[in-house]
């Protein structure tokens, strides 16, 4: 009974059906992979895209970041020229104002000279009215002492 279960196991295993049902198991095994692969595939796939999507909000954000920064230079720049122009404009007054202090202490020293040379002619008058006044005594005392003669 037992040689009975022994030979119809080895006519269920021929060399044929070994040789199928190993290649059913190749491609058994193959279609497994395949699906891991697709799977790992499409699960690295969405990793990508969504890495994709962060980098462009990223580009996104960065483009509106420089175009701000562009702006913020631009309005520096405008903000830079009318300071140049007040600061010329402080310069021009401050040199102006200068030149007029200039003018006016020249005018000063001008006018201290002149009332120096106001003062000397007035002492030089009041010298010549004093020797006059006595040239004046001189011939009134004179002219007395002519008339008294």
């Amino acid at each position: 009974m037992y040689a009975k279960y022994l030979e119809k196991i080895k006519s269920a295993f021929t060399l044929k059906r070994l040789l199928v049902g190993f290649v059913c198991v190749l491609i058994l095994g193959c279609i497994g992979r395949l699906a891991y692969e697709y799977t790992t595939a499409r699960a690295n796939y969405k990793r990508a895209s969504e890495q994709l999507e962060r980098a462009q909000k990223e580009l996104d954000r960065s483009k509106k970041l420089n175009q701000e920064l562009k702006l913020i230079i631009e309005r520096s720049s405008v903000l830079n020229s009318e300071a140049r122009y007040r600061i010329e404009r402080a310069e021009d007054y401050q040199r102006r104002a200068g030149q007029g202090i200039e003018r006016a202490q020249g005018y000063q020293r001008e006018t201290e000279q002149r009332v120096e040379a106001s003062l000397s002619s007035n002492n030089r008058a009041g010298e010549l009215l004093e020797r006059n006044l006595q040239l004046i005594e001189r011939v009134e005392e004179r002219a007395k002492e002519e008339q008294g003669h």
